[in-house]
């Protein structure tokens, strides 16, 4: 089951919300969906803390007393590795949207074209997400690792350092290019350098010859595909 918390506090935008995300539901009866909607960010943070968190959250940034750049803060420091999508009427927002790790936003006035391709994105991530491991070879045995906890892998003195996001790391004598093809089919994992891996869902943000990612790690780009980087990343959350 996928668990779906829509927050929006205008009456109209809520309900246009909650109407495109049922009509999803019924249209994807492949992902088991349970659908939940709240008027205000307080209502929703009061429920999270006395019941549990969502898969997938759908926020509107700007929301009196806590905004929902606020609110996704918030939900990351529980420590919830959830799919965010931020409803937004300017796309200036989209800088923020990083530091919360977030999927994506929609522009208002929401469009169904672009709503169902947003969540069915997020949906299929999190449905491979609750399924998919990576299965690596180590120093003692076989270890199977959720691809959703793999922030990087780097390769460097022989053997594959593998860093999770919880910061921790595990060491593969697998080469690069064998666990990139296990990789690649899975659409967040690329190289954006010849020694890297990326997990560009856990990535936090590009800056000149540089990827940011999860836990202040930093990978190198070269100069001559920094352009070619940088779009890969740009296509991947604003596709």
């Amino acid at each position: 089951m996928i668990e779906i918390a829509l927050c929006d506090d205008n009456a109209e935008d809520i309900e246009k919300l909650k109407s495109f995300a049922e009509r999803f539901a019924a249209e994807h009866s492949e992902f088991p969906i349970r659908l939940s909607a709240f008027i205000s960010a307080a209502e929703l943070l009061k429920h999270i803390e006395e019941n549990s968190g969502f898969d997938l959250y759908i926020l509107d940034v700007q929301m009196p007393e806590i905004s929902g750049i606020q609110l996704a803060e918030a939900i990351r420091s529980r420590g919830e590795h959830a799919e965010i999508v931020f409803l937004t009427i300017s796309s200036d927002y989209a800088v923020d949207a990083f530091s919360v790790y977030a999927s994506g936003y929609l522009l208002k006035p929401l469009c169904k074209d672009r709503f169902d391709e947003t969540v069915l994105r997020a949906v299929q991530k999190l449905a491979r997400e609750k399924n998919e491991v990576l299965a690596v070879k180590t120093k003692s045995g076989l270890r199977r690792i959720q691809l959703h906890n793999i922030v990087m892998i780097e390769s460097f003195n022989h053997t594959r350092e593998i860093t999770m996001t919880d910061g921790g790391t595990l060491e593969t004598p697998s080469t690069l290019s064998k666990l990139f093809e296990q990789l690649r089919e899975h659409g967040s994992f690329f190289i954006p350098h010849r020694a890297y891996i990326a997990n560009l869902d856990n990535s936090v943000g590009i800056v000149r010859y540089e990827l940011l990612m999860l836990g202040n790690r930093r990978i190198p780009i070269p100069k001559n595909q920094f352009a070619a980087v940088q779009e890969v990343f740009s296509n991947y959350f604003f596709r």
